[in-house]
């Protein structure tokens, strides 16, 4: 039983509070393995959901500047959000599928939330229209991103709220 709307053929997810949480205090995003941790209840939410070949598609669009301040490399951060995704969903997603923008925060770049960008890359990657798209978010730039795209959002909470086989039974 997936959480998903039947026309949406694309998830989308953002990372930080969303499909993970850093574990590091202070720190906003993982720069290296053992900092960080699937977000409470994310697994139990999405477990019904089927991902790949015969399922949904998957993609990622996420904010990582840390990237451009040289606290992790582009390559550290492709892996750390494969791992969240593959953790998160039991699925790992094609590498094209995972965008992130590396760019400092002011760099005005039209990557970067609440730009359009990294969704209609992961869009285009998957061939994909807007109206079979979902962006699932934490914060309000995820929700702009998402309106800018032309796809609907889902904020990461009423994901979690929904009822899922086990609490359905009582179990949860």
């Amino acid at each position: 039983m997936t959480p998903f709307p039947p026309h949406i053929r694309l998830v989308i997810f953002d990372a930080d509070n969303t499909l993970r949480r850093v574990t590091i205090p202070g720190k906003v995003c993982p720069h290296g393995p053992g900092e960080w941790e699937p977000l409470p209840g994310i697994r139990e939410a999405l477990a019904g959901t089927r991902w790949g070949s015969g399922g949904l598609l998957m993609g990622m669009a996420s904010n990582q500047d840390h990237v451009f301040y040289g606290h992790l490399t582009e390559s550290m951060a492709r892996q750390l959000l494969m791992d969240a995704a593959e953790a998160a969903t039991g699925h790992r997603p094609p590498a094209g599928a995972v965008r992130f923008c590396a760019h400092a925060m002011d760099a005005g770049c039209a990557c970067r939330k609440p730009e359009p960008g990294l969704l209609i890359e992961a869009m285009a990657f998957h061939g994909t229209p807007p109206g079979a798209t979902l962006f699932v978010g934490d914060a309000e730039v995820d929700r702009e991103a998402a309106h800018r795209a032309g796809v609907a959002f889902l904020h990461v909470n009423d994901l979690l709220e929904r009822p899922t086989p086990a609490r359905a039974r009582g179990l949860h």
